[in-house]
């Protein structure tokens, strides 16, 4: 009977310690996410003054365009540029973007099994808890009898 419960407690325990590591490993996944969050707007920050920049450097060509026929070629080496600038912008943050909803659909994934692990660990404890009021009663049973 004290070697059932001692079990019972070291189960009990082992799902505790079990649960904190879900629990530990959740928060680190958490702080990840927040660096990664960090760091697309940090990247989409660049991007907008690299578009900013590159906006006004064609505004810039297309009124030295107005002066000047000969300039017409550099102006127009510039919007290639800018339109090279943009579509690398646009490959970086749509890469940063399914980035970001990879991690969030790993994140979520993770949370739910983490989430039916705990359920699972509670009911385990609920069921050994039960079991133990059964087999107390049934002790004072015996000892009353």
């Amino acid at each position: 009977m004290k070697r059932e419960l001692q079990a019972v407690e070291r189960d009990i325990m082992e799902a505790e310690v079990a649960r904190n590591g879900w629990e530990e490993k959740s928060w680190d996944l958490d702080t990840m996410i927040g660096h990664k969050f960090k760091e697309l707007e940090a990247l989409s920050i660049k991007c907008n003054q690299a578009l900013r920049s590159s906006m006004s450097k064609l505004e810039e060509l297309i009124s030295l365009q107005q002066q000047s026929v000969d300039y017409a070629a550099k102006i127009e080496a510039k919007i290639n540029r800018v339109a090279a600038l943009q579509s690398n912008c646009d490959e970086v943050v749509f890469g940063v973007e399914a980035r970001v909803n990879y991690s969030k659909k790993e994140t979520q994934n993770y949370t739910s099994r983490c989430a039916s692990e705990a359920k699972k660990l509670v009911e385990d404890v609920d069921i050994e808890t039960h079991n133990v009021g059964v087999v107390e009663r049934e002790v004072a049973d015996v000892l009353e009898v």
